[in-house]
């Protein structure tokens, strides 16, 4: 299924006024300058963040029309979120909060457990599933997130800044659990500052500064052809080979 939106959200001096399509199967890379729009886009689609203006669709099903009055919550638009917080249930063990969405969509305990487990493992962190959230470091809380937002079985993710407290050794197979996701024909959406995660993860980039669009294309073509000075920033951060 794609997801389809063009978002409008207005906060006092900022205006975030951007349109993105992202087909069934593909990963849509988000970059910016802080401030620039990315996280208010993740959660204008997610629900979190009502619109001023614009349409969510995924499919066929219509999340959010301003002009139609049409609000979806964010409960029911069954999509796989990690903010950058990670928002996980403190009080949970990292297990709980990974089986928490099939729990939630009516998965036995025990199926729920073993898609849990299954997934800790997959990014790492099987030795942890029965410590609490609020006792874990911040890269295995972001890590118990991602697992979190796969696990929901979602139609669509949405991931702010997955590997921003990872390193190379983690990152990979944070990497590989969201390349396999998506494999079975999910959209995805994924913020992201460095251009080597883009680079690795996305079909296409989409780079944002002061709610606006200012270079979209595939990651290779963004890098050998910055159009902004954040964007030759970026490259020569990443020692991409054309900077």
């Amino acid at each position: 299924m794609t997801l389809d939106a063009r978002v409008r959200v207005t906060r006092a001096a900022f205006c975030l006024d951007v349109a993105v399509r992202v087909p069934a199967g593909t990963v849509l890379a988000v970059m910016g300058p802080n401030g620039s729009g990315k996280s208010t886009l993740l959660e204008a689609i997610a629900g979190l963040a009502p619109l001023t203006a614009g349409h969510v669709r995924l499919a066929d099903d219509v999340l959010a029309d301003v002009a139609a009055g049409r609000h979806v919550p964010p409960h029911e638009r069954r999509l796989g979120v990690a903010l950058q917080d990670g928002l996980l249930f403190g009080h949970l063990t990292a297990r709980e909060n990974v089986a928490f969405g099939p729990r939630a969509q009516g998965v036995r305990a025990t199926a729920a457990r073993a898609t849990a487990d299954a997934l800790l493992a997959d990014v790492g962190l099987a030795a942890l599933a029965r410590t609490r959230a609020d006792r874990l470091s911040g890269g295995q809380a972001q890590r118990v997130a991602v697992a979190r937002a796969v696990a929901a079985r979602p139609r669509a993710l949405l991931l702010d800044e997955p590997f921003g407290a990872l390193d190379a050794a983690t990152r990979a197979p944070v990497r590989a659990l969201v390349r396999r996701a998506v494999a079975t024909g999910l959209p995805a959406l994924v913020v992201t500052h460095d251009l080597r995660d883009a680079l690795e993860l996305a079909d296409h980039l989409l780079v944002l500064q002061d709610g606006r669009e200012v270079q979209r294309g595939t990651p290779a073509d963004v890098a050998s052809a910055p159009a902004t000075p954040y964007v030759e920033h970026v490259v020569a951060a990443a020692s991409w080979p054309g900077s």
